[in-house]
């Protein structure tokens, strides 16, 4: 018996006209009684927001459109919310997220930006008040679709729906706050429906609704990608904070440069013909990259983690000047050295050296190998790293998620030179160097893995609060595009019992489908590495198992564009 997932990795940063649709994913801590505001540029029609904390404190949510009106004010006892943003315009529109942390402790939230298509989930969240009737519309498509409604348990619920002529569609008195329904005979359009509500009791009810399509035609998405940005925040009381401090260099090209805390670094780069560009901060700090051609048009978003970013530009005309804005996030000044390099040059084994990297950073080395190559990296063993490598194509090589500093694999490019790419994710509290060498001994504690999906060994133990919506494991890196290829994740097996069923569905959906494991088992301290996917451009997923003893365990909210491991204990 044995499982096979299929294993893509980053492949480019950019999502181009006419791609499939991806979703803008990015992570902000948000202090205790701070207030932080993060920009978003919605650039579809119609674009999906789903924001979640960590779950250790109160959040308080507002949403404002283009032109400054409140969408949605959420004061929930909660941490998260979800609602769909509709641009009317014909290029991308600005809308603010507002996050106030009301708690003591500091709250990290995931923001995820999703372009909606045709076949696209749609996930709203509201609060529901107590004894009072509230009315909603939402949006369904496809020739049906199925609509699930849950609260949070708190109090009764009742429902009725009508379709866009005012016609009763649905009705459900029960004694939960559960419904679902099948509307059916919808036209290959969207239909807008109204939901109303009547909460039975004498507190709010936080009410997902969620619709989801059938019978439609897929379709790629054809707009610019959404991103989001971090553009201000404030210590105490809400008061209004700044931009990032703009600088602009006062030269231009390649060189080392400097750039301060929380300020965005702007400088020239003139290209002629086909250069590779590479920059590399000093690992002081996580660093963010944005590149426009000299038409203004963004040809690379890379806003991960680390403090380096890689890509090859080749000027449409004999040469053209870009510029290169990089975003210094963290509290600490970075050195970065950005170099143009020829192609052509680049003989030989590359990536060899040392690399500095924060803590709860991570780091990117571009691999060049020519020849059957055993790599060795290792870090100096004060914290745990996380690697994975991928060849040109973002296809995954390797992969090492252990409790070590340390890996090693070997490569064989069938006699020619190729382009592979290491990323380490710093999971330790303090800095680590890696290093990285070339036909060298070393790192024996990867040796003796197996290939495969199982892997034995040493397993990494699940932090110590886990509650639903934590993000567990370690960040892939790459967000957009890269991050939605990259869905590759290791379910472990750290129940002490064999895992006899497996499931995961899209968060945005009610039920779990079909058991992933069929008739095979998943035996005690082993993992699984299978990528997770629905066939949609949702991150969100949620996993549930059970054990030979039926015990059942479920993670809930998990991005897999992003994160790389599931703990079941």
């Amino acid at each position: 018996m044995a499982f096979s997932g299929s294993v893509t990795g980053p492949a480019a940063v950019l999502a181009l006209a006419a791609s499939p649709a991806f979703a803008a994913v990015d992570e902000y801590p948000v202090e205790p009684s701070e207030r932080l505001q993060i920009s978003l540029d919605v650039c579809s029609a119609e674009s999906q927001l789903a924001v979640r904390g960590d779950t250790g404190t109160d959040l308080d949510f507002e949403v404002t459109g283009p032109d400054g009106d409140v969408l949605l004010s959420d004061t929930g006892i909660d941490d998260y919310i979800s609602l769909v943003l509709e641009n009317s315009s014909d290029e991308c529109a600005q809308f603010n997220l507002y996050v106030s942390n009301l708690g003591e402790e500091k709250n990290d939230v995931t923001v995820v930006l999703t372009p909606v298509l045709e076949g696209s989930t749609r996930v709203k969240k509201y609060l529901i008040q107590g004894e009072t009737t509230e009315t909603h519309s939402f949006k369904a498509c496809g020739t049906s679709a199925k609509v699930s409604v849950r609260g949070d348990g708190d109090t009764d619920l009742d429902f009725i729906i009508r379709n866009s002529d005012g016609g009763i569609v649905h009705e459900d008195d029960g004694t939960s706050d559960e419904t679902s329904a099948e509307l059916a005979g919808l036209l290959s359009d969207c239909e807008t429906f109204e939901i109303e509500v009547t909460n039975l009791g004498s507190v709010y009810n936080a009410m997902m609704l969620v619709v989801e399509p059938k019978g439609y035609t897929p379709t790629q998405f054809s707009g610019t990608a959404p991103t989001t940005t971090l553009t201000a925040t404030t210590a105490t009381g809400g008061d209004e904070g700044g931009d990032l401090a703009t600088i602009e260099a006062q030269t231009s090209g390649p060189g080392e440069y400097t750039a301060a805390p929380n300020t965005r670094f702007v400088l020239d780069l003139p290209v002629c013909g086909v250069q590779r560009l590479e920059v590399r901060g000093n690992g002081a700090s996580d660093l963010d990259f944005a590149l426009s051609d000299s038409g203004g048009d963004e040809i690379l978003n890379d806003v991960d983690l680390s403090d380096v970013t890689f890509k090859t530009l080749e000027a449409p005309s004999e040469c053209e000047t870009y510029s290169l804005a990089v975003s210094n996030i963290g509290v600490t000044e970075n050195v970065f050295e950005v170099a143009l390099i020829d192609p052509a040059t680049r003989t030989g084994e590359i990536g060899e050296g040392e690399y500095l990297i924060g803590a709860n950073a991570a780091t990117k080395v571009a691999l060049q190998i020519c020849g059957k190559t055993k790599v060795t990296a290792r870090g100096g063993g004060g914290t745990d790293l996380d690697f994975d490598v991928t060849d040109g194509a973002g296809s995954s090589v390797h992969s090492d998620y252990d409790l070590t500093d340390a890996t090693e694999f070997t490569i064989d490019p069938e006699g020619q030179c190729k382009d592979y790419q290491i990323s380490v994710s710093n999971l330790g509290e303090s800095g680590n160097t890696l290093t990285i060498a070339f036909g060298k001994e070393g790192a024996g504690t990867a040796a003796g893995k197996q290939d495969g999906p199982y892997v034995a060994g040493p397993i990494r133990p699940r932090p110590p609060i886990a509650r639903p919506g934590q993000i567990i494991g370690f960040r892939k890196g790459l967000p957009g595009a890269d991050a939605q290829a990259n869905r590759n994740v290791s379910l472990h097996n750290n129940t002490g019992e064999a895992l006899v069923s497996l499931y995961w569905s899209n968060s945005a959906t009610i039920g779990w489908g079909e058991d992933k494991l069929a008739d095979n088992t998943l035996a005690r301290n082993q993992q699984w590495n299978v990528e997770v996917t629905d066939g949609s451009a949702a991150c969100l997923f949620d996993f549930r198992a059970v054990t030979a003893s039926d015990r059942e365990i479920e993670v809930g909210q998990i991005n897999v564009c992003e994160e790389g491991a599931v703990f079941f204990e």
